[in-house]
């Protein structure tokens, strides 16, 4: 299965477009009432994979910096973030709909997983992939992302 790194995964998302019909109207009808949000969910997203390689400030503090797009995903609490990715990625309309759909009838806190039981990590990276450039860092599951965690534990432990 494969997986990126957040900060490559970040600028494949800043190259796609920041507004789409299905997500924007989605996060319209979640959002409409709400003034201080991210003016495009490909700033928000970019921004959020971005920060994960780091170990985060504020509420969003973490102990290691995570480093797999893929485990970002799959935490990602934004159904609109995940909305805009998948749109902005080429899945088919008819699927976001559905996603769309039964994410807006589930309870506020379900919602992205309901959108992810639709849209899970392996076509997220199936269709990010080819996007990909070939000089991008990409990481396989197994020894690979394991090694990379370790140096970063290690590097950790070095630093104190």
């Amino acid at each position: 299965m494969t997986d990126f790194h957040v900060d490559e995964f970040a600028r494949l998302l800043k190259k796609l477009p920041p507004h789409l019909p299905i997500s924007d109207a989605f996060e319209d009808t979640l959002l409409a009432h709400v003034e201080d949000r991210w003016p495009t969910q490909r700033l928000h997203m970019t921004t959020w994979f971005e920060a994960q390689a780091t170990k985060g400030s504020g509420q969003y503090t973490r102990e290691t910096p995570n480093i797999s797009a893929k485990t970002t995903y799959n935490r990602l609490q934004s159904p609109y973030g995940l909305m805009w990715i998948a749109e902005a990625l080429g899945v088919e309309e008819e699927l976001l709909q559905k996603a769309a759909a039964e994410a807006l009838a589930a309870p506020r806190r379900s919602r992205s997983a309901v959108i992810r039981k639709h849209i899970p990590w392996e076509m997220i990276a199936e269709l990010a992939e080819p996007k990909m450039s070939s000089s991008w860092i990409r990481l396989r599951l197994g020894p690979k992302l394991g090694r990379a965690r370790s140096f970063l534990k290690s590097s950790r432990r070095t630093k104190r």
